[in-house]
């Protein structure tokens, strides 16, 4: 016999292979759904006889409701329609309720915080007005905390905003359901100190080799702001004296307070001011001995440390488009970030994107000045056009948006409409301490005078601080 052999088909590539198909069931079709079905009625009829026949147990529930001595008939009837309850009285207002504690998150606002965590409009409306007369509610940054208190009604009774590790504002429920606030201060220490030095190679250095926190070289700075470019003008041998206050909070140091009197002394020249407040004033001002103010109508420059990068120039050769382009203001390199100040008080005239100067801020000023400060990184919150801002306010902080080769401050200053040399400027002072006052300033600041005179000085960014037993403190 020839073997028998099964055809192969031939299968084109790419093409997949027919599914083949299952083997037909001996009792398929109409057949198998009657075999199903009686199947399914001999289990049910085997499952009644053994439950009401054979068996002498009920189903578990009616078991249970026997065992609980409960009629198992009950449990098969229509249930019977429930008398309906009183409604419950609404929870009395107690001090027991709801903390919820919190912290700012970048770009909050304070109306942005209390919606999020719950409170309707009206209510945090309250909350804001509230708080308005006692904290600057633009001046909120990320990091700082707050806690919310809560009745059992859900009802909010307090906020506590903490300002500082010093300060916490508190808006709280009065009686007649609205809201109140006020400001508490945490008790601090408050301890005067004389410290001296010599510059080697910076103020920063010199400051850190008296064995004081770097911080102050801050403070110290903010004083002469308006006479003293640190960058630049400081020199090898330079002398400094300060009296100053130092806070602290259960012994722990906190920070400086007010620089009392102050002196920089060096090729620059010498420098002293003295920190004295108008007995018909709230806010003191820094004073020369004679009286003068240390104040003028412009800063010497608009950021607090910084170094010249480019000057004025009418022709200079531009870092960017490679041609020669007038180069009207002063550059200031400084890292990103760093805070840039109002050179004087004025009004804000722009505040935006223009072209190649980036994120720009021009802000107009008495006796037709104006001036431009530009590439900066982002503006200062809160701030908008038409607004008056003061002397060393805070504007916005050094970028390098438009064209900009790095982080820096490009400060320009206008007079009647012409640029004019920021550092050329013919700076007028602010005004002196008045006739009638004169006999107290002397008064309160001899002996400030004489104690700065006397505090050691050493060489090469060296310097010695020491507690000042008896230095007045102005009021």
């Amino acid at each position: 016999m020839g073997t028998r052999r099964t055809p192969t088909r031939s299968r084109q590539p790419g093409r997949k292979p027919a599914r083949r198909r299952a083997p037909r069931h001996p009792v398929d079709g109409p057949r198998r759904g009657t075999l199903y079905l009686a199947l399914v009625l001999a289990v049910l009829v085997g499952v009644n006889l053994y439950v009401f026949v054979f068996s002498d147990r009920s189903i578990p529930e009616v078991k249970k409701a026997s065992v609980d001595g409960v009629d198992p008939t009950a449990l098969l009837a229509a249930p019977e329609p429930e008398a309906a309850e009183p409604a419950a009285a609404e929870p009395a207002a107690t001090p027991e309720g709801r903390v919820v504690d919190g912290a700012v998150k970048p770009g909050d606002s304070m109306g942005g915080i209390l919606r999020r965590e719950g409170l309707a409009p009206p209510e945090a409306d309250a909350v804001i007005r509230a708080l308005q007369p006692v904290m600057d509610l633009r001046r909120i940054r990320a990091g700082q905390t707050y806690r919310l208190r809560f009745d059992s009604a859900g009802v909010l009774q307090s906020f506590e905003f903490h300002v500082s590790r010093l300060v916490t504002v508190e808006a709280r429920r009065q009686p007649d359901g609205s809201m109140s606030a006020r400001k508490h201060e945490a008790p601090t220490e408050t301890r005067v100190i004389e410290v001296g030095g010599s510059i080697e190679t910076s103020l920063y250095h010199a400051i850190k080799a008296a064995g004081e926190d770097v911080a102050l070289v801050a403070f110290f700075v903010d004083v002469f702001a308006f006479d003293i470019n640190f960058f630049i003008d400081t020199r090898r041998g330079d002398t400094f004296r300060m009296i100053v206050e130092k806070r602290y909070l259960d012994g722990e140091f906190l920070g400086y307070g007010r620089v009392l009197a102050a002196e920089y002394s060096g090729e620059v020249g010498t420098y002293r001011a003295f920190w004295w407040k108008r007995p018909d004033r709230d806010e003191g001002r820094y004073y020369r001995e004679d009286g003068s103010s240390v104040e003028k109508t412009f800063l010497k420059t608009p950021l607090k440390y910084a170094r010249v990068s480019s000057r004025f120039n009418p022709r200079r050769m531009h870092p960017v488009l490679h041609r020669v382009r007038g180069h009207w203001g002063t550059d200031y390199a400084a890292p990103t970030g760093t805070p840039v100040w109002a050179a004087a008080g004025g009004k804000i005239v722009f505040r935006g994107r223009r072209g190649g100067a980036g994120n720009c801020v021009i802000l107009r000023h008495a006796n037709g000045y104006e001036t431009l400060y530009m590439h900066l990184s982002r503006f200062q919150r809160g701030q908008r056009v038409g607004q008056y801002v003061r002397q060393k306010d805070v504007i916005g902080y050094v970028g390098a948006t438009g064209l900009a080769t790095g982080p820096h401050l490009h400060f320009g200053v206008k007079r009647n409409g012409r640029y004019v040399d920021p550092q050329k400027l013919k700076m007028q002072p602010g005004p002196p301490v008045p006739k009638r006052w004169m006999d107290a300033f002397r008064a309160d600041t001899r002996e400030l005078v004489a104690r700065l005179a006397e505090i050691p000085v050493g060489a090469g960014d060296s310097g010695a601080g020491r507690e000042a037993v008896a230095a007045p403190l102005p009021n």
